[in-house]
């Protein structure tokens, strides 16, 4: 099935107002995915028992991210003040979790890719057109990316 790609840029107060919960409650098949982290840059207060720092470098430092379950990411996304970056991958097949050299092939071959872009918009890539279709229909500001 081909990707589909949607950004995301409805704002208050000139600052973006979906977060990452928004998202992930849109995301029915959350659980048979595998997860990483591949990039984060945030503040926030963590339950992992270390900074948001360090939490970022050990992301940055990993070959394939930070692997995370589907209800440890949502916990997580409830943890973060100020999302300024961050780049999750959701892949049925856990080989496809890793760093990709381009966007493009990341998009592709992921099953979901969700990006918060210099705390600017979000842009997700699925290759289920039902959840492009529920964030359309959510949010205001939307535009189909090719």
């Amino acid at each position: 099935m081909k990707t589909k790609g949607i950004q995301i840029s409805d704002k208050k107060n000139n600052l973006v107002s979906v977060e990452l919960p928004d998202i992930l409650v849109e995301i029915s098949e959350g659980n048979s995915l595998n997860w990483s982290i591949l990039y984060l840059y945030a503040v926030g207060h963590l339950d992992l028992n270390q900074s948001m720092p360090n939490f970022e470098e050990q992301i940055r430092n990993s070959n394939k991210g930070f692997l995370i379950s589907w209800d440890d990411l949502n916990k997580l996304s409830k943890q973060f003040w100020d999302l300024i970056d961050i780049t999750i991958i959701g892949c049925k097949d856990k080989i496809l979790i890793k760093r990709y050299e381009n966007d493009e092939e990341m998009y592709q071959k992921c099953d979901i890719v969700i990006e918060m872009i210099d705390s600017g918009y979000w842009q997700i890539f699925s290759r289920d057109p039902k959840l492009i279709n529920k964030l359309l229909k959510k949010f205001k500001k939307t535009k189909i990316i090719d």
